[in-house]
């Protein structure tokens, strides 16, 4: 069965796209998840660089406030960098062993990476779906979610654009600007279409 990657830009749906997949038998890996997990073990290399890097998002008792990282790279390129630099080389160590797992399993496997091509992790899956909205539909998503102004969501945004040249090297294109119905029966296309087993002969 196929890897399959899911992305997108923020605010376009892609945990959404993921849930309804894993609902059909899809195995998941949401790598915002696992980057939480690793935010809330003390003991992981994570926790202690992001400690040291940002000791002003560490309470006193040593949890780490994720809304006030957010707050500290959404409009600074160069935070967000150093964020990068302690996230990535561990979710890249463990996706790939994810997807080793997966090999040879009568199983779909998918996983929301939100930096898929930036990252060049495209080249460890199958197929490749692309999940977005039109720009004011995330806009006032990301705005809703996060709390942020509208210059600030609109300049956090604009640190993931390329999005015509995204479609392009994507197998599979989600536009998710309707409602949940509509998406759904998008994600029902995908799945009969693409990632089903059966349609795989197998």
């Amino acid at each position: 069965m196929p890897t399959v990657a899911l992305t997108g830009p923020l605010g376009g749906g892609k945990t959404t796209v993921l849930n309804l997949l894993k609902k059909k038998g899809a195995s998941v890996y949401d790598v915002d998840k696992v980057i939480h997990s690793y935010y809330r073990d003390k003991k992981s290399s994570v926790y202690r660089e992001i400690k040291k890097v940002f000791p002003q998002v560490i309470t006193s008792r040593g949890s780490l406030l994720r809304k006030k990282l957010r707050e500290v790279v959404f409009n600074n390129r160069r935070e967000l960098k150093k964020l990068e630099r302690i996230v990535h080389p561990v979710i890249m160590k463990d996706l790939r062993k994810w997807i080793k797992n997966s090999r040879g399993k009568r199983k779909i496997y998918v996983a929301e990476v939100p930096l898929l091509f930036e990252k060049k992790l495209h080249i460890l899956f199958d197929k490749v779906v692309f999940v977005y909205a039109p720009k004011q539909v995330i806009l006032r998503r990301v705005k809703e979610k996060f709390g942020l102004s509208t210059p600030q969501a609109l300049s956090f945004l604009s640190l993931n654009q390329k999005v015509k040249e995204k479609i392009k090297r994507s197998d599979f294109v989600i536009r998710n600007g309707g409602s949940l119905e509509d998406l759904k029966a998008k994600v029902d296309y995908l799945w009969e279409n693409l990632l089903s087993p059966k349609k795989r002969g197998g």
